[in-house]
């Protein structure tokens, strides 16, 4: 087991830790000495800018969710798990009120096992952070976000998704809240694009900024960085709820085509490390009840769960300049280790597939931009191949391999429709490979 312990309180941070401990200055600017870790720098004055005080509830949901990205950052799947994938996480973690999430503590555990693989204990305790005050947050009355103008959240990663599902909001008329997670290089995209939306928008933007001081290997993995994202938005919303008490809830906009979201594993040997969850309906729904169960009035919608990517880019065209921002966008998994997207991962061939079936010039400079020459590649050609191989299956046992990666919702018109997003996100791809040469 590996235990974290959590403090916002620096001087409680012991001078040393115990075996299996570590300890984690939360909202810290850094680790106070090696062995330990920090999280949540300058994220206190980022929530200041939204111009209101939010309610401890949400608060206390970013204190979560910023523990249990620490705790996936700084340990090691390969080093601390019994089997090669499954760690065993204990955490403390201080709440401004912890008797509120203690009654959603278990299906909390129950979202995050299924989103991470792993199995994680959540202890609650007192005395942890407030939300910004009242003088706090006029203090920086400079800075301010007018969340005023805004009447729903929309989740902006600065993929093509998230391009897609801010610039429909807008022509349905709406006026969205963009909030994004902006890691390191993630901002330069994210800059580019927002002033292409069509509107000027109100944006909340903040990094997790998880720091650990002192030999270790971080995790690459990073299966919990969307419950971080949905904090910030889940934040963003309150928000807008305190300047709107009236229209709640609020709408949590997360853009994500279905076949993506769904993201059955391609062969049996990748249901682990290769299949995400991060918006798979059963985590969401999920997050959806916790939400409710603490009081915090955000509705977790996802508009786009029974379309294709392809057939998400359709929607907002014929349109040059939208057409020309796509292009624009980043869906690689791998793009930050060389700064390019490398054209040949899942995210990236299924990007590919949605260009192809939208008829728009796909202009971007992958790293690999002739899938032919991976085929003598086998250290690369992995992610083509098992495209392949999804592809010939599917006529086989198309439900169970849907419903691979987690259980879907019972309703039948709604399990249909994930099932049938599935099949045609698979023709979709199977149909750009086929056009690229191989035998599909």
């Amino acid at each position: 087991m590996s235990k974290l312990v959590f403090h916002i309180d620096e001087s409680r941070i012991p001078a040393a830790d115990e075996e299996g401990t570590s300890h984690v200055f939360l909202y810290g600017p850094r680790p106070i000495r090696s062995g330990s870790g920090s999280i949540g720098r300058r994220l206190e004055l980022a929530v200041e800018r939204l111009g209101v005080v939010i309610s401890p509830a949400a608060f206390d949901f970013l204190s979560i969710a910023l523990a249990v990205v620490a705790a996936d950052t700084f340990v090691n799947r390969e080093a601390f798990s019994g089997n090669g994938w499954t760690r065993d996480l204990d955490l403390d973690i201080p709440l401004a009120r912890p008797s509120v999430w203690q009654k959603v503590r278990a299906e909390l555990e129950h979202s995050l096992n299924f989103l991470s693989g792993d199995k994680w204990t959540l202890n609650f305790v007192a005395d942890g952070a407030e939300p910004p005050t009242k003088e706090a947050v006029l203090r920086r009355y400079r800075s301010h976000i007018a969340v005023g103008s805004a009447d729903c959240v929309c989740l902006f990663s600065g993929g093509l998704d998230s391009l897609i599902g801010a610039r429909k909001l807008i022509e349905e008329g709406r006026s969205p809240l963009l909030v994004s997670h902006s890691y390191r290089g993630d901002k330069s995209y994210q800059n580019y694009l927002v002033p292409r939306l069509g509107k000027k928008l109100p944006w909340f933007a903040a990094n997790a900024n998880p720091v650990f001081s002192g030999d270790y290997l971080s995790d690459t993995t990073m299966r919990t960085r969307s419950l971080g994202f949905l904090a910030f938005g889940v934040v963003a919303a309150n928000a807008i709820l305190a300047t709107k008490p009236s229209r709640a809830p609020i709408d949590l906009v997360i853009p994500e085509n279905g076949f993506i979201a769904l993201n059955a594993p391609l062969t049996r040997r990748r249901i682990g490390s290769h299949s995400t969850r991060t918006t798979h309906p059963h985590f969401l729904s999920g997050i959806q009840s916790v939400l409710d169960k603490v009081g915090l009035s955000v509705n977790i919608t996802n508009p786009y769960r029974h379309l294709t990517k392809g057939e998400m880019l359709l929607s907002i065209l014929p349109n040059e300049e939208m057409a020309r921002a796509a292009v624009a966008t980043v869906s690689c998994g791998k793009w930050k280790r060389k700064s390019q997207q490398c054209g040949h991962c899942v995210p990236c061939l299924i990007r590919r597939a949605s260009f192809a079936k939208a008829g728009v010039n796909d202009t971007t400079s992958y790293q690999y931009p002739d899938l032919g020459k991976l085929w003598d590649r086998p250290d690369i050609r992995d992610d083509v191949m098992a495209m392949l191989v999804a592809s010939d299956r599917e006529n086989r046992d198309p439900k169970q391999r849907a419903i691979a990666s987690g259980p879907l919702p019972f309703e039948p018109i709604e399990r249909a429709n994930w099932f049938d997003v599935h099949k045609r996100g698979l023709h979709e791809v199977a149909a750009y490979l086929k056009d690229q040469g191989f035998h599909v």
